[in-house]
């Protein structure tokens, strides 16, 4: 399998602590769906005023209501973290109309999702955040973003700003084919959708067996974008910088969830200790 050719190396100073963001209250404005299991939200409010698009692939803190509740409960001043807080992809953001829209997976395995499978228009969460998230190697030639569909948001967020003369191959293991659908970018696409086992354990194999089986990586320098369960996304990682000599530096990879984990950190990265 080819070695991406590393694009001019960038700083790797050690991240700054996060400060504290201010929360901000929301609304439901709207709910599309996208799919059997996913589903678009909108959300406005003048709270929205003076929140930034952190590029593509960011993260932001969304508190949903409990169980019955059609409202969050705001975070008191250096209290505990919330157990209903969750860090999602804001997939777009209309600064004119103050609308922002976040990508849900409908399942009901935590808070957020169990919230999303029963979202009202009206109903008001807390966000806190963004922040940044990827930088796309405008010097690159080709991409590999593969996930499960919680990255699913941060790969359409990439796709979206990807150079047209760039080449990605996109693979997205789901919970079924019904979740299959048109993925837009200036940059062209191939998508391969992948339909995962039925026992949880065995999330992010068949993410891994389809990158395992590509026959070599296209010409040129390139990047690769990894994002789904935490232990699947180790062992991917492994694959392409171990198994097959790409340069670290050329893998981004995140932890997007961990099986037997809910409250799994949102620094999930591979360069870290699980």
């Amino acid at each position: 399998m080819n070695t991406p050719q590393p694009a001019p190396a960038r700083s790797t100073d050690a991240r700054p602590p996060r400060p504290r963001p201010t929360p901000r209250r929301i609304e439901v404005q709207r709910i599309q769906p996208l799919s059997p299991h996913m589903a678009r939200i909108t959300f406005g409010g003048p709270d929205l005023a003076g929140f930034e698009w952190r590029g593509p692939a960011g993260h932001l803190k969304l508190t949903v209501p409990d169980e019955g509740q059609h409202e969050a409960p705001m975070p008191q001043d250096d209290g505990p973290r919330s157990g209903l807080m969750r860090t999602y992809t804001p997939r777009s953001f209309d600064a004119t109309a103050m609308l922002l829209d976040v990508d849900f997976v409908l399942h009901a395995y935590g808070p957020a999702g169990r919230w999303a499978s029963r979202a009202q228009v009206g109903d008001r969460l807390v966000l806190m955040g963004p922040a940044p998230g990827y930088k796309i190697d405008l010097e690159a030639d080709w991409f590999v973003l593969a996930g499960d569909d919680t990255a699913l948001p941060a790969i359409e967020t990439i796709l979206a700003e990807l150079p047209a003369r760039a080449r990605a191959l996109v693979f997205v293991e789901v919970a079924g084919s019904a979740e299959a659908r048109e993925l837009h970018s200036p940059a062209g696409v191939d998508v391969h959708w992948l339909v995962r086992h039925a026992d949880p354990a065995a999330a992010g194999r068949a993410l891994e067996a389809a990158l395992r089986a590509l026959p070599a990586l296209p010409p040129g320098p390139g990047r690769i974008y990894v994002g789904c369960e935490s232990t699947a996304m180790r062992r991917i990682r492994d694959f392409w910088v171990k198994e097959c000599g790409v340069e670290a530096r050329s893998v981004v990879a995140r932890g997007y969830w961990k099986l037997g984990n809910p409250n799994n950190p949102d620094r999930d990265f591979a360069d870290e200790p699980a």
